[in-house]
Parts: C-alpha cells; sequence; structure tokens
C-alpha cells in the first residue's frame, strides 16, 4: 500500500510539472528539483557540494523547507534512500557523541543567536517544525552553538512528526540539495 501511494505521488507530481524537468537522479516538485546525497558531511560542506550542481535557472543549495508538503517530500527521499528502520535511535551520551540521523536542511543562522535564513536566500516566512524545545543552542551542555538545522528522525513509529532540531555546524550527517528545475 505504502509502495502504491509512492507511485501516485511521483505519478501526480511529474504531471503537474510537465512544463518543469530536472537532471537525471533528480527528484521534482513543485517545480524545483532535489537529490538526496548519503554522503555525511559537516554543513557548509554539504552547502559548498550542493553548490556545484546547476540547471538554466540557477544554482543548488541545502534545500530550504518552505511548507508541510515540502517537508514531507524531503524526508521521503531520506527515508526511501536509506533503510531507515536499521538506523539506530540517537541517544544524548556527552562521552560517546553518538551520531546524529537525519538531514541538513539550509536552515541556519549566519550570526550566533542571529535569525534562521535559508542558504538559498528564500524567506522562509511563517512555517517551521522545531521538534518541542527547540531551538535551544543546547549541544552537549552548551560546549557548541549550534546554528544549523536538521530534519531529525524521532523514536516515533508513525514516522509523522518529521521535526527540526538546531545542531552543531561541524556534526555530520547526510543531507538535501534543492535547485530550480528547467523551464521548456
Amino acid at each position: 500500500m505504502r509502495i502504491l501511494m509512492l507511485i501516485i505521488a511521483v505519478a501526480t507530481t511529474t504531471m503537474c510539472n510537465a512544463k518543469y524537468s530536472c537532471p537525471q537522479f533528480w527528484n521534482m516538485f513543485e517545480g524545483n528539483c532535489y537529490r538526496y546525497q548519503g554522503d555525511r558531511l559537516t554543513w557548509s560542506a554539504a552547502e559548498a557540494r550542493c553548490n556545484e550542481y546547476f540547471t538554466t535557472k540557477g544554482m543548488g543549495h541545502l534545500a530550504s523547507v518552505l511548507n508541510l508538503e515540502e517537508n514531507r517530500f524531503i524526508y521521503e527521499l531520506f527515508k526511501s534512500s536509506v533503510d531507515i528502520n536499521n538506523i539506530p535511535d540517537w541517544e544524548y551520551d556527552i562521552e560517546a557523541r553518538n551520531p546524529v540521523y537525519g538531514i541538513w536542511i539550509g536552515l541556519h543562522q549566519t550570526v550566533a543567536d542571529g535569525s534562521w535564513v535559508n542558504s538559498d536566500g528564500k524567506t522562509q516566512g511563517r512555517f517551521e517544525r522545531w521538534i518541542e524545545g527547540e531551538p535551544n543552542n543546547n549541544y552537549y551542555d552548551h560546549s557548541q552553538v549550534e546554528d544549523c538545522v536538521h530534519i531529525w528522525r524521532l523514536r516515533d513509529d508513525s514516522d509523522i512528526a518529521q521535526r527540526w532540531n538546531d545542531m552543531y555546524c561541524n556534526e555530520v550527517m547526510s543531507f538535501v540539495c534543492k535547485m530550480p528545475a528547467n523551464e521548456f
């Protein structure tokens, strides 16, 4: 049933986006192209990798997430690209500093405790999906500032949360790139 729903969503998105095109291995959604990148990089290295991609309409960036549908789409790219059931739940451990699972998005602060901005320059507007209590700038008892954002996999069997967390930018995790689609 889940696969059928994904096929219907892809077919509907493809028909609605018939006047746009994306490069090979990129996924279309609402006039933009998206690609999951499985390499685990720091936020700035991930942004630099996304900047290597172009269409005739512009350069790639870490994905700006501007509405709930886009948030779900990006999370599904992540989820469909990895065996999410085999990713261990993250546990806070100041000694072990367990790896963080999730995906970087473009939202970040250019100044510590400043405004949240997207790396592609798109205005965030009112949409946000913070985990309860976030953003809190509390990386291992304030040992580092948390100026970058990722969509976190929570211990939630339904997978409906798909919430954001502020994170230390030098952590490493996978990411999703976004760029404007080519128009016909």
